[in-house]
């Protein structure tokens, strides 16, 4: 009976192996249907990690953090240095000004996810009453047009620089 190419390999190597599926695995999971059919089929595939417009920020960060969690349990050696970073540049363009003031204001190197993320669902509470205050001021607001016409009375000054 010939041996296959696994059962060549060394047992390091095999648990390598294993470990690689499950992260394949767990990104295959955290992407969205469209994107998982586009790309399962490939050997290798680097993947940007972004939160679309139509996706709630909680569905976002619950996406987010299966993939963290998946990968903290492949290696217990990985580091979580760089998720705030990562999850800030993950963020829909109608998050860009929250994203800049919170790389100049804080530290991201001791930036903790939990508090970055106390943060920002606070400020999804104010984009979502700066949505529906505009909705129902567009609705109320109707437009004048304003018309003003100046008229000059004759004054007694105005008769005796004339004259």
């Amino acid at each position: 009976m010939k041996e296959t190419m696994y059962e060549l390999l060394k047992e390091d190597q095999k648990k390598q192996l294993g470990k690689n599926n499950e992260a394949k695995m767990t990104l295959y999971n955290a992407l969205p249907l469209k994107e998982y059919e586009r790309v399962f089929m490939y050997k290798t595939a680097k993947k940007n990690f972004s939160i679309s417009n139509e996706e709630t920020f909680d569905s976002g960060f619950t996406r987010f953090n299966a993939i963290v969690a998946s990968l903290k349990s492949l290696d217990p050696d990985y580091s979580s240095k760089n998720h705030v970073r990562k999850f800030l540049c993950a963020l829909p363009l109608k998050w860009r000004a929250k994203v800049t003031d919170t790389k100049e204001a804080k530290d991201l190197a001791i930036l903790l996810l939990d508090e970055l993320i106390g943060n920002l669902k606070v400020y999804e509470m104010v984009l979502d009453n700066d949505g529906i205050a505009s909705k129902t001021t567009k609705e109320k607001v109707k437009s004048l047009a304003l018309k003003a016409k100046i008229t000059r009375e004759k004054t007694s000054d105005d008769s005796d620089s004339q004259g």
